[in-house]
C-alpha cells in the first residue's frame, strides 16, 4: 500500500498544499512525529519553523546535531526558500529537487556535523540553479586554526588552474600551476566542487569554487599527506613533491594580489585614445566626480577614441553605471525595464521590516516617462567611439551595464559572452538555519535587463568575439585603424 512519507506530508501543509507522492519510510515517519510532538514551541506559530522545542535547540557537547535536528533545518531551509524566492521551480523541476530531498533525508545518519550537514544540504539548493540563492559554506567550522590541510595556498584563475600563492617551507614556487593532489588532477577537482556551487553558468561557479576552494578541498579530499605535482610558472616541466597536512600557521603567508580601484583612466593624447579601467560599481557619488573629471579632460585633449574595460567586474550598485552612461547613450535608457519582487511575511521578517509592507507578487515595468536621459552637447556628452571589452566574468551590475551598452548601439562590445544573463534574480536576504546556524542567501527579485527576452535568456555578447585576454589589443587595433581614416 503506497501513502505519502510523513514528512513530505508535513512538507506539504508548510507549502500551503503542495503535494510529495512517495514510498512508505517508517524511519522518517517517525522522526516526523517526533518533530511534531516536540519540534515547536508553540503549535500556532505562523511559521512552523520559527520556533523550535527548545529541548530540539540543545546541542550536543560533541557539536554535532541529531538527526532530527538536522532534518528539521533542511526542512526549514527549503520551505524558507519556497517563501522567500520569486520562482524557486524555474531551473529544476519540482519533482527533481523534492525527490533529492526525499533521498537526501532518507540518508542523513544519526549525527553528523555542522560541515556534514552543509556536505548534504547544499548541492539541493545549488540545484535552484540561482547564483544569488546558496547555502554558505562554514569555513570557520571546516578550516579551523588547528585543522591540518591542504599545505598550499592558492587560487582558480580563469582557465580553471590551480595558482601557487604560497606553501609549506615555500617548497613549491609562487605562480606555479599545481596539476593534480594525491593523483586527481585540478579539473576533476573543480567538477566534484560544482556540485555545492549556486549559479547559472559554469564561469559563475568556477569563480566561486575559487573563493571556497580550501574549504571545499578539506571537506571533499582531506588527506594526512598530499602528493602534489606542479609546474613552475617559467618552465614546461612538471614536478612532484610530498607533503603532509599541516596548520595554516605553518604555510607562509601568501603573496596579496594589489587591489585595484573601483575605476581609473589614462588618457593618451598621441594615440587619441584613453582606457578606463572599471573594475567595480562603487560609490556613485564618487563616480559622478571621476566621470566629470574624465570626460572634460577627454574633450579637452580632443580624445575621440574611449575604451571601457569591465572584463573584471562583478558588479556593485547599478546607480553607478547609470552616471556613466548618460554620457555614451544616444537614447534614454534605463538598465531594468522589468522587475518581479515577492513579499511574503517571511521576506517581511528577513527584512527586519516593521513598517508598512505589504504582502503579495508585484511586477513592475518602467514605462518610457521614466527612462534616464542622456547628456546633451552642453551637459558634456561624449560623440567618440567607444569600445567596451567584456569577459564571462563580467557579473551583476557590470553585466547589465554591457547589455544595455549593446541594446541602445552605444558603441562596440569586444570579448566573451558576460556571466550575467538578460534575465536574473538577485537582491538577496540572508537565512540562517535555526539549530546549525549555517548560513544561507536567497534573492526575492526578478530581474529582467532593458528589452530582454524571457524566452531567450543569455548574457550581453560581444560584436568582436575573442579571448578575454586579447580583447584589450584587439580594441587599441580598432581604434588605431579609426585614428588613420
Amino acid at each position: 500500500m503506497r501513502r505519502c512519507r510523513f514528512f513530505a506530508v508535513l512538507f506539504a501543509i508548510a507549502l500551503s498544499g503542495a503535494i510529495l507522492a512517495a514510498e512508505e519510510d517508517r524511519r522518517n515517519s517517525h522522526v516526523f512525529e517526533n518533530i511534531v510532538e516536540h519540534g515547536v514551541d508553540a503549535v500556532g506559530a505562523v511559521n512552523f519553523y520559527d520556533n523550535p522545542h527548545p529541548e530540539l535547540l540543545e546541542i550536543a557537547p560533541s557539536g554535532r546535531l541529531s538527526r532530527n535536528q538536522a532534518i528539521f533545518d533542511l526542512m526549514a531551509l527549503i520551505y524558507t526558500i519556497n517563501e522567500v524566492h520569486p520562482a524557486m521551480f524555474s531551473e529544476c523541476s519540482q519533482s527533481d529537487l523534492m525527490g533529492a530531498l526525499n533521498r537526501t533525508v532518507s540518508s542523513l545518519p544519526d549525527s553528523l556535523t555542522v560541515a556534514a550537514l552543509y556536505r548534504h544540504a547544499a548541492p539541493i539548493v545549488a540545484m535552484i540553479g540561482d547564483g544569488h540563492t546558496a547555502l554558505k559554506i562554514p569555513k570557520e567550522d571546516i578550516l579551523t586554526k588547528e585543522t591540518k590541510r591542504l599545505p598550499i595556498l592558492g587560487y582558480i584563475n580563469n582557465r580553471r588552474e590551480l595558482i601557487c600563492q604560497a606553501s609549506l617551507d615555500s617548497i613549491i614556487p609562487v605562480g606555479a600551476n599545481i596539476l593534480r593532489i594525491n593523483g586527481i588532477d585540478i579539473d576533476t577537482m573543480i567538477d566534484s566542487m560544482f556540485t555545492y556551487i549556486s549559479g547559472e553558468r559554469e564561469h559563475f561557479k568556477w569563480a566561486s569554487v575559487s573563493d571556497d576552494f580550501h574549504a571545499l578541498h578539506e571537506l571533499l579530499f582531506k588527506a594526512d599527506r598530499y602528493e602534489i605535482e606542479y609546474e613552475p610558472w617559467d618552465s614546461v616541466t612538471a614536478s612532484v613533491v610530498t607533503l603532509p597536512a599541516v596548520e595554516l600557521s605553518k604555510i607562509p603567508e601568501k603573496q596579496r594580489r594589489k587591489r585595484k580601484p573601483d575605476y581609473a583612466y589614462v588618457a593618451d593624447s598621441v594615440n587619441n585614445v584613453a582606457v578606463m579601467e572599471f573594475n567595480r560599481f562603487n560609490n556613485p557619488d564618487r563616480m559622478t566626480q571621476f566621470a566629470d573629471s574624465m570626460f572634460s579632460e577627454l574633450r579637452r585633449k580632443r580624445i575621440t577614441n574611449l575604451i571601457i574595460d569591465v572584463r573584471d567586474n562583478v558588479g556593485g550598485n547599478s546607480d553607478v553605471g547609470d552616471v556613466l552612461l548618460r554620457y555614451i547613450s544616444k537614447e534614454p535608457f534605463t538598465q531594468f525595464d522589468k522587475m518581479l519582487v515577492k513579499i511574503t511575511p517571511e521576506t517581511i521578517k528577513l527584512m527586519g521590516d516593521s513598517g508598512n509592507m505589504v504582502p503579495g507578487l508585484f511586477f513592475i515595468e518602467t514605462d518610457t516617462d521614466h527612462l534616464i536621459k542622456p547628456r546633451n552637447e552642453e551637459e558634456g556628452h561624449y560623440n567618440g567611439n567607444v569600445y567596451l571589452l567584456t569577459s564571462n566574468q563580467t557579473y551583476s551590475s557590470a553585466s547589465s551595464f554591457a547589455w544595455l551598452f549593446k541594446v541602445c548601439g552605444m558603441g562596440t562590445v569586444i570579448g566573451e559572452e558576460t556571466g550575467g544573463m538578460s534575465v536574473a534574480y538577485g537582491d538577496v536576504l540572508t537565512y540562517t538555519l535555526p539549530i546549525s546556524k549555517l548560513s544561507s542567501i536567497i534573492s526575492y527579485k526578478r530581474f529582467w535587463h532593458y528589452k530582454a527576452d524571457e524566452n531567450d535568456i543569455h548574457g550581453a555578447m560581444p560584436d568582436v568575439n575573442v579571448p578575454a585576454d586579447k580583447a584589450m589589443t584587439t580594441a587599441l587595433r580598432l581604434a588605431e585603424r579609426k585614428k588613420r581614416r
